[in-house]
């Protein structure tokens, strides 16, 4: 029984061993990923529930062991959001921008890597294929359908107007319809459509419009390739534009291949819209040019259902025209409505900034059209004025979205829609390295003169970072370690509270100096900034040189720039407690600024000697910048022991850290 027991305790020690081993490789693993913080900037115009994307060129993405979770940061808190990626060749994070974002505001979010997670197949944009058409559904409502094969024609119209590669039905969030197809008066007419109707190609003029000659069609290849998510789903479909060979089929010949990506976004239940971008990209289809000579209709054209007339529906462009007169002008988006058999329903046609010729004209069947009946019809024509040869070997992009709604919208609504498509919130994406592996000194020496108690407290809690984040932390105030061959272990001189002399010779300052030049990292806390104060060099470096400080106080920080470690978590007003606002000259014009004191929120009986007016209502607290080869980051704040363990301050310094330790990738988009 002895025997027994002593085995039975070695396979509970071995288990426990076994088990802890892999939790440590799991942490191990996870502290050599990098910090991934986005910035997302409305500009001048206010955003409602925006899709956006953020490129992750640089971001390890493919891993067994961990997924990707998005969260918003806001005061310090993390809100878990739904996100969609795109892995591509050049992958894309997308998710929606919910709820209201005004003008001129920030919003900052973080890429967090997270414990594998079964798969889940409940997607909230799903769709369902008959094997005739895919249907895009929303939260289970059917936003469009596209058709792949051929539709059937009426009776006694001829076969050569069938085709497929078009979206009918499209229907508003009431399930309301508001296309139409095969209308007895242009039996060619297709919904949601995007032929050329003159264009010539090896000599010949061929119309791909008006299918019923029997000159040209256009065909889909193959089945297209769904999307399923929760941010947005997508079908992507080949079509060919074929001239047609009557006598020989099989010497019919493809002229154009296009791509047409069809993507419909969950914008949330209290959107209660519908939201569809359609992307036309094409590719000349053989050796020769194809080119799309200058006529009255064609491109991207929509049919409205049949209740759609002179007298029931609505129709005004961006520049303020109407089915009256608005024909043959430019537009940026044109909204239509009219009746359906769910009340009242329209479409916001949008188009892109990108697009040939834009703002492209437009062809809208004026008042009187078809004797004032069922005469709603409206195409973006970017060759009603000129022609667009297609060269071999290029792409042609022309992106256009439609805004799906029930009642009516006005024009500063359709203004704000196009807005958030032509000129999208500015994503930043920072991507800076993981500490794994580095080395820190954090230096604490002071001359003669005012010396802060709080740098043990600082020491500690650097220390602590570092066992949280896999990097080593020597803390020393012995300026004798200050050698070429001493500091080349450092990855980081983190200079935490010093003050006044902190070398002791001429050798030591060129030791630090040529660690800078060489491109080392450095970081400056609090009175950092107020040490060696005699040294041109060292101000330049750390950014400024300290001059003096109101007594301590609560005050007000505008954070100016999120998309930095140290600041991407933060909110944009930072309450700070029981510090000092300190006042620095000889400040290096080239220091990025992260932190600003809103001295409006300081007392300072003194204010008017300096820093009056220098920066208006601001003055800097926090800034970044790239100096004789270095790097250096410096925050003015954390002159109390209780800030170095309040977790919002050190997650500030530790991002500080972990900018000046290496090459961060920002990412415009």
């Amino acid at each position: 029984m002895l025997h027994a027991g002593k085995s039975a305790f070695s396979l509970f020690i071995f288990a426990l061993v076994f088990s802890l081993t892999g939790v440590f490789n799991i942490l191990y693993a996870y502290s050599q990923l990098p910090e991934i913080n986005i910035s997302v900037a409305a500009g001048k115009h206010q955003r409602i529930n925006t899709p956006v994307f953020a490129s992750l060129d640089h971001v390890p993405l493919h891993s067994e062991e961990y997924d990707l979770q998005l969260v918003e940061t806001t005061g310090g808190k993390e809100t878990p959001l739904s996100s969609q990626l795109n892995a591509g060749s050049h992958p894309q994070l997308h998710w929606i921008l919910t709820g209201k974002t005004q003008p001129g505001t920030t919003r900052s979010f973080a890429l967090k890597f997270i414990p594998k997670r079964e798969e889940v197949s409940n997607s909230t944009v799903t769709s369902e294929d008959t094997g005739e058409e895919i249907q895009l559904k929303v939260s289970d409502k059917e936003v469009l359908a596209y058709r792949y094969t051929l539709a059937p024609v009426p009776e006694d119209v001829s076969h050569l107007y069938s085709r497929a590669g078009y979206i009918h039905p499209l229907r508003s969030p009431k399930g309301g319809v508001v296309t139409r197809i095969q209308p007895p008066d242009h039996y060619h007419h297709y919904g949601i459509w995007n032929p050329w109707t003159k264009t010539e190609f090896e000599g010949e003029e061929i119309d791909f419009w008006n299918i019923g000659s029997g000159q040209a069609t256009v065909q889909v290849k193959g089945k297209p390739e769904v999307i399923q998510g929760d941010v947005y789903g997508e079908v992507s479909a080949k079509h060919e534009h074929v001239v047609l060979n009557q006598e020989n089929p099989d010497n019919s010949k493809v002229a154009l291949n296009e791509d047409w990506d069809i993507r419909v976004w969950n914008t949330g239940p209290e959107a209660d819209l519908f939201l569809v971008d359609v992307t036309s990209t094409m590719r000349c289809a053989t050796s020769s040019p194809f080119t799309i000579k200058e006529y009255r209709y064609e491109g991207f054209g929509f049919r409205a259902n049949e209740q759609w007339n002179d007298a029931t529906a609505s129709l005004v462009t961006s520049e303020g025209y109407d089915k009256s007169d608005g024909n043959g002008t430019r537009a940026r988006w044109c909204d239509i409505s009219g009746p359906t058999q769910a009340g009242t329903a329209g479409v916001l046609f949008m188009t892109s900034p990108a697009n040939y010729n834009y703002p492209e004209k437009i062809r809208i069947w004026p008042t009187g059209m078809n004797d004032g009946e069922e005469n709603v019809f409206f195409n973006f024509n970017p060759t009603q004025d000129r022609d667009w040869t297609l060269k071999p070997g290029n792409e042609y992009a022309l992106k256009y979205r439609m805004m799906v709604y029930d009642g009516k919208i006005d024009q500063a609504e359709a203004e704000r829609y196009w807005n958030d498509f032509a000129n999208p919130p500015q994503v930043e994406v920072q991507v800076t390295p993981s500490l794994e592996g580095k080395k820190i000194l954090v230096y604490t020496k002071n001359g003669e003169g005012y010396v802060h108690d709080n740098i043990a407290a600082s020491v500690k809690a650097i220390k602590k970072l570092g066992k949280e984040n896999g990097f080593e932390v020597v803390s020393s105030d012995d300026p004798s370690l200050f050698t070429d061959d001493n500091l080349e272990q450092y990855d980081v001189l983190v200079f935490s509270n010093t003050n006044n002399k902190v070398f002791d010779t001429e050798a030591q300052k060129k030791a630090f100096q040529n660690y800078i030049q060489n491109g080392g990292g450095f970081v400056g806390i609090h009175s950092a900034v107020g040490s060696e104060r005699d040294w041109p060099w060292f101000a330049q470096m750390i950014g400024g040189r300290f001059l003096r400080h109101p007594q301590r106080q609560d005050f007000e920080v505008k954070v100016l720039d999120k998309n930095n470690p140290s600041t991407s978590f933060l909110p944009d007003v930072w309450q700070i407690k029981e510090d000092e606002c300190y006042y620095v000259t000889h400040m290096n014009p080239e220091n990025h600024v992260l932190l600003a004191a809103d001295l409006t929120t300081v007392e300072d009986d003194r204010r008017d000697e300096y820093p009056a007016n220098t920066f208006g209502d601001l003055f800097p607290l926090s800034w970044y910048h790239e100096f004789d080869g270095g790097r250096q980051w410096y925050s003015a704040l954390g002159h109390r022991i209780e800030h170095y363990s309040n977790p919002e301050f050190m997650r500030h310094i530790l991002g500080g850290i972990r900018w000046a330790a290496g090459e961060e990738k920002p990412m415009n988009e």
